[in-house]
């Protein structure tokens, strides 16, 4: 029976994810000659034709779905296996791979890598930002051990827990209709289109749940700046998560009369994780992040502020 080696899984893996025999080489480090060759032997090997050769790329045969499948847990285990071997000797020493998604990174992370390294200071930290999506199969798939994330949202199995509670506040344009001194309520963020994310950031979907939102005005925005900067030039009023406020600028900002609108931002990881000790340290650093932020600016109403859970 033909086993793959895990550099030849490496390498179709590898040429899924580029579309390109040439770029998958330079990634893996290798020649692109002895990239088909190996790619070749698996195919020979296996009997299966993985891939179609084209000028454009290459596409993925629907055999070839099956084989990366199964490539992917090969390679998740086998990562699985290199943590679990390095935390049996010292589970805060080493790599730590941190995800975060957009929406929290600029603002959290400032604060609370100081204190990951002054409370762990043998751990490596690697920092990965990306969509919650790609942070959930970056951490289904091994490449993670643990993601910095806005919650509810679907973990497929992941473990997680949520640490800090994080309202909105309201932010308008001057001389927009909700640019007035007093609190906000969510009838008045219902009152007007409210721009939001593009699709596939978690912050829109929460503000839309949290809001019941139906009119959202069609913006592509993929960061909180750039929205911002949206607001700014008079194209409408968004929703704000309280950790960004201090960094927000020339707009009008309304805090919520209570019960605000607002988000959880928690930790994923997998269940059983090697670095489990390193991942409850570094969720233990995130909730006194709740008074290490910088103040909001002024506004009318209640300051939003993160609160811990519990």
């Amino acid at each position: 029976m033909y086993t793959p080696t895990l550099r030849q899984l490496e390498y179709l893996v590898a040429i899924s994810e580029t579309g390109q025999f040439s770029a998958a080489a330079r990634r893996c480090g290798v020649s692109q000659p002895a990239l088909s060759r190996q790619v070749r032997e698996v195919e020979e090997g296996l009997g299966v034709v993985c891939f179609e050769r084209r000028r454009s790329g290459t596409l993925v045969t629907p055999g070839g779905a099956v084989v990366l499948s199964h490539a992917r847990r090969v390679l998740a285990e086998s990562r699985a296996l290199s943590q679990a071997a390095e935390a049996l000797g010292d589970p805060l020493r080493g790599r730590f791979r941190l995800g975060a998604i957009p929406t929290i990174a600029p603002y959290l992370l400032p604060p609370l890598l100081p204190r990951i390294r002054a409370a762990l200071p043998e751990l490596e930290l690697v920092l990965i930002e990306a969509k919650s999506e790609e942070l959930r199969a970056s951490l289904l798939a091994g490449e993670l051990d643990a993601a910095l994330v806005a919650l509810p949202y679907p973990g497929d199995g992941l473990a997680e827990a949520s640490l800090v509670c994080e309202p909105f506040a309201l932010a308008a344009p001057e001389g927009h209709p909700l640019d007035v001194d007093a609190p906000a309520q969510i009838d008045d963020a219902l009152s007007h289109p409210l721009l939001l994310l593009s699709q596939g950031h978690c912050l829109r979907d929460h503000i839309i749940e949290a809001c019941q939102v139906k009119d959202a005005a069609a913006v592509q925005a993929t960061s909180i700046v750039t929205l911002m900067l949206m607001v700014q030039s008079g194209l409408g009023a968004t929703l704000v998560p309280a950790s960004a406020l201090h960094a927000m600028q020339g707009v009008k900002l309304r805090a919520f009369e209570a019960p605000a609108p607002s988000r959880e931002i928690g930790l994923w990881w997998r269940p059983g994780a090697a670095r489990q000790v390193a991942i409850d340290r570094i969720a233990a650093l995130i909730p006194p992040l709740a008074e290490a932020l910088p103040p909001p600016p002024p506004m009318p109403g209640p300051a939003p502020r993160l609160k811990a859970r519990g």
